[in-house]
């Protein structure tokens, strides 16, 4: 599958706030509040970590959520490219190398020594991406297969807390065009995402973001796509790889609708 950040390199940081950037906060409001209630030395996973802003906050403890943490923190991702930023930052706050491993979500399953280890597993802002080659009539294949790779890492009785793109909202708004901003050492990071999107909230959607700062004309792009479900069709797909339904709660705002769901994963 296709690396879509490969050439955005510090220009990710427009999709990133200060808070984040220092492992303050995670970047799903909701899952932030649910971790409060992990206790301290739980096992937890970011199967999608980016440059490791997440697993340093999880490293951390997460300083503004309260009481949790900190924690044993991993992360995986599919971007060997952003995972090389991870293991770098990470490292000034003495997270070893090896706590990272370049996967897919589904390939997961396949990494022995990770086998029923975790306690939670997060996989926010990305297991409802279409990757290219998976069209709509395979689309649960995918995400089925994603979901038991997670499955298969985390202990029995142990949580996953994962999002989507809240489609019907973002559909009855017009997909309207949005720019994400963020200041960084004095540095404006802009993304301004740009809908190519379908017929129906269930349709294939197509974002291109658009990245640049401070006014340069330097800047670089992205393609993602989508292909819209409901929550009811997730639940199905959760509950058939081995996933109950604890809790839901929206997040976002009117334009970046987001559903965050906390699961639990069954024997």
């Amino acid at each position: 599958m296709e690396d879509a950040y490969r050439n955005i390199g510090r220009l990710y940081l427009a999709l990133l706030s200060p808070e984040q950037v220092r492992g303050d906060r995670l970047g799903d409001d909701a899952m932030n509040r649910w971790m409060r209630d992990v206790p301290p030395g739980a096992s937890v996973l970011d199967a999608c970590c980016g440059i490791g802003t997440d697993v340093l906050a999880l490293h951390r403890g997460i300083p503004m959520a309260g009481n949790g943490g900190p924690w044993t923190a991993y992360g995986s991702d599919l971007s060997e490219s952003l995972l090389e930023v991870a293991r770098t930052r990470t490292s000034a706050h003495g997270l070893p190398g090896d706590r990272f491993r370049c996967s897919s979500f589904a390939d997961l399953a396949r990494i022995a020594d990770w086998r029923r280890r975790f306690d939670i597993v997060l996989a926010a802002h990305a297991i409802y991406t279409a990757p290219d080659g998976i069209e709509q009539e395979c689309y649960d294949d995918y995400l089925s297969a994603s979901l038991r790779g997670m499955r298969a890492v985390l202990k029995t009785g142990g949580y996953l807390l994962t999002n989507m793109r809240d489609w019907e909202a973002l559909h009855a708004a017009g997909f309207p065009a949005t720019v994400v901003e963020n200041r960084h050492d004095g540095e404006i990071f802009r993304c301004r995402y740009d809908w190519e999107h379908g017929s129906t909230p269930h349709s294939l959607h197509v974002a291109t973001l658009t990245f640049g700062h401070n006014g340069s004309p330097d800047g670089s792009t992205a393609t993602v796509r989508f292909i819209g479900r409901s929550v009811d069709d997730m639940v199905k797909l959760f509950h058939g790889a081995g996933f109950r339904l604890v809790r839901s709660s929206r997040s976002g705002s009117a334009t970046d609708p987001f559903i965050a769901f906390m699961l639990e994963a069954g024997a």
